[in-house]
């Protein structure tokens, strides 16, 4: 029922479906001569006392995809372990037990070319002012950013941002979406999944990774949706990898929504190649070390 309505809306030239097209689009160029920051600066933004791991899968996430800088701000409270899991990212403490704004934080959200936010970060009052005032100088100052878990929240707080929220990517899973919008996705018609999504993305004016086994991204204009042949990535951990590789692409240097579709393409796609050498058997630091091997090939040099 599900397969025949995705053939049936893609057949009608309603929808597209996601490809390695979207990994050249999002494969931006760089010279030969860059250093690390030509690259770019990824800002993650993540975990609380409870949740350490969160944070460091978007981080690596975000620098398997290209990202030359990446910096990853947690709570006090957990970066001791966090620093012990990679030698590879530069942590920062923001707040004690949960995140919390100062001033630090708003200079490197402007610095940066692209920040994740949410994940892990758990739903206190105060973490959530922190997280929308935080989103709020992302919108401002034209810096992309993921929107994901308990963040999207905020968003509800903040309405239609107008056109800088074509610069947010959202991507909540069912219970997100509904906490968002109020509206539960249909599960078992994906012609309508992909048609609410498309719908709440043009009335919030962002753009929205509406997360499943079917994924829909959209901007309220265009809208992909993602077909995988396994259900491999339906295990913790790997929603945050992908914010990580949304976020990576931007910090590289791809737009919002051609982050958006490579990355939940090449998600999908690595899950999918997994599940053929590992069956049901992945964990999310799996996603991540696969990365490299399906988009080398697209990686250009500008001589």
């Amino acid at each position: 029922m599900i397969i025949k309505a995705l053939g049936m809306s893609i057949m009608s030239g309603r929808y597209e479906l996601l490809g390695r097209a979207d990994l050249k689009a999002a494969s931006v160029p760089k010279s030969i001569l860059s250093d690390k920051r030509d690259r770019g600066t990824a800002l993650i933004i993540s975990g609380n006392s409870r949740f350490h791991g969160a944070p460091v899968l978007s981080a690596l996430a975000s620098m398997r995809i290209g990202a030359g800088y990446v910096k990853l701000y947690v709570p006090k409270a957990i970066i001791n372990p966090v620093r012990s899991l990679s030698p590879n990212i530069i942590v920062g403490a923001l707040g004690s037990n949960s995140i919390t704004c100062n001033k630090e934080i708003l200079g490197e959200v402007e610095r940066a070319d692209a920040v994740a936010i949410g994940m892990g970060i758990g739903r206190l009052k105060d973490t959530i002012s922190s997280a929308t005032k935080i989103i709020q100088v992302c919108a401002s100052s034209g810096v992309p950013v993921v929107v994901d878990a308990d963040a999207i929240i905020s968003l509800r707080r903040l309405g239609r941002v107008g056109s800088a929220g074509m610069s947010i990517v959202a991507t909540p899973h069912d219970g997100e979406f509904f906490r968002l919008t109020g509206v539960k996705p249909d599960r078992s018609n994906i012609a309508k999944r992909a048609s609410t999504a498309s719908a709440w993305a043009g009335r919030l004016g962002i753009i929205i990774v509406l997360k499943g086994h079917y994924t829909i991204v959209t901007d309220g204009k265009r809208t992909r949706i993602g077909k995988p042949v396994s259900s491999a990535l339906a295990t913790m951990g790997t929603g945050d990898v992908l914010s990580g590789i949304i976020c990576g692409y931007m910090a590289t240097g791809a737009g919002p929504f051609e982050a958006a579709c490579a990355g939940v393409y090449l998600h999908y796609r690595i899950g999918d190649i997994l599940a053929r050498r590992r069956g049901r058997h992945i964990i999310a630091v799996d996603v991540v070390d696969a990365i490299p091997s399906v988009i080398k090939e697209f990686d250009k040099s500008i001589h």
